[in-house]
């Protein structure tokens, strides 16, 4: 009964927030409160009470070894409306530590928050404000943000009631504060620091995972933004891996910022539906776009390349924000593999060493989108570059292949991700799977020993892949199975064109074969690696296009 009284605890807590010391008037900003390496028995508790009072809430960056000794603070600090961020296990010098050993001291510290209270961090705060870009690399594998400071209130070093006071009194609009779970001055300065910033009309504010700065307790970065796409909403940010991710809003005024933490992905933005900037790797930033007419507008940020290993995040569009533009009243799933996914299609030369595969992708122009945008709808683009369904390019990575992935929302940054948005019900799904299965021969070693074995198994797994869309979509929608002109062999065409003969005599009326035939469209495969050039994708497009327009 004692264990089952603690699951109870770790997975129910109550939280009751604490009353803004600014109820009842407008903040003109927000800041961010931190305090490191609690929990600490004997001033924890009185640390909370103080908050509480006050009306302020607060970021507790504990330590792991402190959470597992002291697993009723851990709570009660949620209990009390605050916000829990990882601190290490037990507060080394990280970057003197092996990449190993950081790995387990943030994995172990993620856990024992995870497992205590229920929940899971996204801020990370290193032990003396330690690190450096390989650490940072370490942390994005637990999707973890790391915060710093702007202001070092040095209660670690015995500052007096004033001086932390007066620190605090330095914060401007989304600053953190770097203040400690155990000095008693601490504790003695909250009802002077809330009295200091009642005085400046700033309020305590959550920390962005997508900025790292201070904002409103409940901003949301999905407010006022129109997206369709897989993702894992965190609140104040959006993590996403599939290609050709977008967002849509709109906002009155001159300008708008777009808030982005991706150091991986290069997107699109138009305003107006006129191409605005590129933004290569962008990195933590908010991005804004200037000196627009005055009126209404709206904004498009698109997902341009490929990052199934390492989420990016979007924080939300930043200005006179209106309500979301309206969902289109039709939505296509497109799933696929490089084809699909744009893959080096702005490249003018199929050697793409010199300036990389990414450099010269563009998910939004690729031909779901451009098919997508021709007929009016909502899209999804879940593809992957160089999977199969049973195998993949040239054999590679036997153990998984598409299907391993396509529940995933974060395909293998994160297994535990849902997949399915609200309100997702294409009325038909293109499926173009099947280039990496066959484009090479089978090589000595492999599972299947020749060709033909391999087609029968693509074929079986196809079509058990097709039940399982069948049964998420239901049989009013239209699956579209397509494929390419393959130099080396049939096999493919021959395979697609039985699925579809078998499911059509097993009564299922709504699935169509589509074969891009490469001499007959002008195929140039001019893109990275013989991959569809722009002008392909367009060919494509139209063919496709041409193709639903077809079906009733």
């Amino acid at each position: 009964m004692k264990h089952l009284a603690a699951l109870i605890a770790a997975t129910a807590l109550v939280v009751v927030a604490p009353v803004p010391a600014t109820a009842g008037r407008a903040c003109a900003g927000y800041v961010g409160l931190t305090f490191d390496d609690g929990p600490t028995p004997g001033n924890t508790t009185a640390l909370l009470d103080a908050l509480r009072h006050a009306g302020l809430r607060a970021t507790m960056f504990n330590t792991g070894k402190n959470v597992e000794a002291d697993p009723a603070l851990a709570r009660a600090q949620v209990q009390a409306g605050m916000w829990i961020g990882n601190h290490s296990w037990d507060h080394p010098f990280m970057t003197q530590l092996p990449e190993a050993e950081q790995a387990a001291q943030i994995s172990r510290t993620q856990e024992a928050i995870r497992r205590v209270t229920g929940v899971t961090p996204s801020l990370f705060r290193p032990p003396y404000l330690d690190t450096d870009d390989a650490l940072r690399a370490v942390q994005r594998r637990f999707g973890l943000t790391e915060i710093n400071a702007d202001v070092d209130a040095k209660d670690w070093d015995n500052a007096s009631v004033e001086q932390i006071v007066a620190a605090v009194g330095r914060l401007r609009d989304g600053d953190v504060v770097l203040l400690h779970d155990w000095p008693p001055n601490t504790v003695a300065a909250i009802p002077q620091i809330a009295a200091t910033l009642r005085s400046r009309g700033l309020c305590a504010g959550k920390i962005s995972p997508v900025t790292g700065r201070a904002v409103a307790p409940h901003a949301r970065a999905l407010t006022g933004v129109h997206t369709v796409g897989r993702l894992d909403d965190r609140g104040a940010g959006v993590r996403y891996t599939w290609p050709g991710v977008y967002f849509e809003g709109r906002f009155r005024g001159t300008s708008v910022g777009i808030v982005l933490d991706d150091a991986v992905n290069d997107y699109d933005v138009q305003i107006d539906g006129r191409a605005a900037a590129t933004l290569v790797t962008p990195g933590r930033t908010t991005h804004w776009i200037r000196d627009l007419p005055a009126g209404v507008h709206t904004v498009r940020l698109a997902k341009r390349t490929e990052s199934p290993w390492t989420p990016g995040q979007f924080g939300g569009f930043v200005g006179e924000l209106l309500s979301r533009p309206a969902a289109r009243d039709r939505q296509i799933e497109f799933i696929g593999d490089s084809w699909t996914a744009g893959y080096g299609n702005t490249s003018t030369s199929r050697d793409c060493s010199a300036t990389g595969i990414d450099r010269n992708s563009n998910a939004d122009q690729a031909f779901g989108a451009l098919t997508s945008r021709a007929l009016g709808a909502d899209y999804q683009l879940n593809a992957w570059s160089g999977m199969g369904l049973v195998r993949n390019y040239d054999g590679g990575n036997p153990t998984v292949d598409y299907r391993t992935y396509y529940d995933r929302a974060l395909q293998a940054a994160d297994e535990s991700g849902t997949a399915r948005p609200a309100g997702w019900h294409p009325q038909t799904v293109v499926i173009g799977l099947g280039i990496n299965d066959f484009s090479t021969p089978v090589h000595a070693g492999e599972r299947w020993p020749d060709e033909a074995a391999l087609a029968a198994d693509f074929r079986g797994a196809y079509l058990e892949f097709l039940q399982k869309i069948r049964q998420r979509y239901g049989h009013r929608t239209r699956i579209v199975l397509t494929y390419p002109s393959l130099w080396n062999t049939p096999a493919l065409a021959d395979s697609v064109q039985q699925v579809v003969a078998q499911r059509t005599a097993d009564g299922d009326r709504r699935i169509t074969a589509l074969h891009y035939d490469n001499d007959a469209l002008g195929l140039d495969l001019l893109g990275c690696d013989w991959h569809p050039s722009a002008r392909d994708h367009r060919l494509l497009s139209g063919a496709l296009t041409a193709h639903l327009k077809t079906l009733r």
